[in-house]
């Protein structure tokens, strides 16, 4: 998963969250959406590289985790959130981890287009079909199933 997908579950799941409780009375809408914004980038500079199920299994996780440690029915604080993640990351099953690319020192374009596309990121269409996309995978650089994403 790219960073804005991660951001975009992680905003949806926090928004779903935060309707249990009450805003903070010192909060207008735009201040509330502000906090919403830096909890979204902190607890996503917390969490490892993850597939989506292993992503929203850690949310549920420090869903439980702020629920059980939670004394208001205001806002959880950022650090709760945070401490959340920090206490369940460790336990996230390795199959669900994505590992990185390893890359030669001597980086080449195959190599730094593979792992563009494992990280969901934009790449010529040329490495999304014909040659150039059945060369990496010849490379064992990617999979087909890599390339779904980028075909649908």
């Amino acid at each position: 998963m790219n960073y804005e997908e991660r951001k975009r579950i992680i905003a949806k799941w926090l928004f779903d969250f935060l309707k249990r409780y009450e805003a903070p009375s010192h909060h207008d809408q735009n201040a509330s959406r502000e906090e919403m914004l830096l909890m979204v980038e902190d607890i996503n500079s917390e969490c490892p590289s993850t597939n989506e199920g292993g992503l929203k299994w850690l949310l549920d996780e420090t869903a439980k985790y702020v629920r059980k440690n939670q004394v208001s029915r205001r806002w959880p604080t950022i650090h709760m959130f945070v401490k959340g993640v920090r206490e369940n990351r460790e336990k996230i099953k390795p199959e669900l981890l994505e590992s990185p690319i390893e890359l030669s020192k001597g980086l080449n374009v195959d190599q730094i287009n593979a792992r563009r596309i494992k990280n969901r990121e934009p790449v010529p269409e040329i490495y999304v079909s014909g040659k150039w996309a059945q060369k990496l995978i010849d490379q064992n650089l990617i999979t087909e199933d890599d390339l779904k994403p980028y075909r649908n």
